[in-house]
């Protein structure tokens, strides 16, 4: 199927494998860790509007249409698993996909506490990133947060992200409150300085083997 075809979808991403972490597509035998890692701090779920929010007895609607969503290919969500004791850990995803433009969404990403601050959430976009960029040949990847969300917005700037502006009324939460959203973003040619800020910040990091091409044509496995 061409890849400029409409409906044509980004083709379903196998096992990241990074240094540190896997990411796993995300499956119902997650269901179990992912609910127990989740329940630890309520705070994950502060700034997750609907659809996007599984505190409480939220938690198995929102995996189940996690897994909905991931089965039509509008959602490609992973549990994030530590290799050092096999816990799940958090979750991210890629979303708003569009194909045909070549661009798509990276978020919905929590951790539970102890992973906070520290290098995981590099690792995590490194991995996501590459396979963005250089897998997919994606011209953008955005990324979108609430602007109370300091230290998101702060993990945002870090990676390189641009912010472009501020999304009025964009979404609204599970108590009414309808939000602002600040948009960041990552192209193309902006990829190669991210991925190198990445990797500096992950010393130690093993190599990454193959080289990016910023023009690569077309979607591709």
């Amino acid at each position: 199927m061409p890849s400029d075809f409409t409906g044509w979808p980004f083709p379903r991403p196998k096992v990241l494998d990074g240094a540190t972490l896997t990411l796993e597509p995300l499956e119902p035998s997650h269901r179990n860790q992912l609910r127990e890692a989740a329940a630890i701090d309520p705070s994950i779920w502060t700034y997750f509007p609907k659809q996007f929010n599984g505190a409480g007895d939220n938690f198995d609607p929102w995996f189940d249409a996690s897994l909905r969503r991931s089965e039509a290919a509008e959602h490609y969500p992973f549990a994030v698993r530590r290799k050092a004791d096999a816990k799940i850990i958090g979750t991210t995803r890629y979303y708003d996909m569009a194909a045909i433009h070549r661009r798509l969404a990276i978020g919905s990403t929590w951790y539970v506490p102890e992973a906070r601050g520290s290098l995981v959430n590099f690792e995590v976009r490194l991995l996501t990133l590459m396979h963005a960029f250089e897998v997919w040949s994606v011209n953008r990847v955005e990324l979108i947060t609430d602007p109370r969300n300091l230290s998101s917005r702060a993990a945002m700037k870090l990676l390189g992200a641009k912010q472009e502006g501020i999304i009025r009324n964009h979404l609204i939460y599970e108590d009414g409150r309808v939000r602002d959203s600040i948009l960041f973003s990552i192209v193309c040619n902006e990829w190669i300085n991210v991925r190198q800020r990445l990797v500096n910040r992950l010393d130690g990091y093993p190599p990454i083997a193959k080289p990016f091409r910023p023009k690569g044509s077309g979607v591709r496995e």
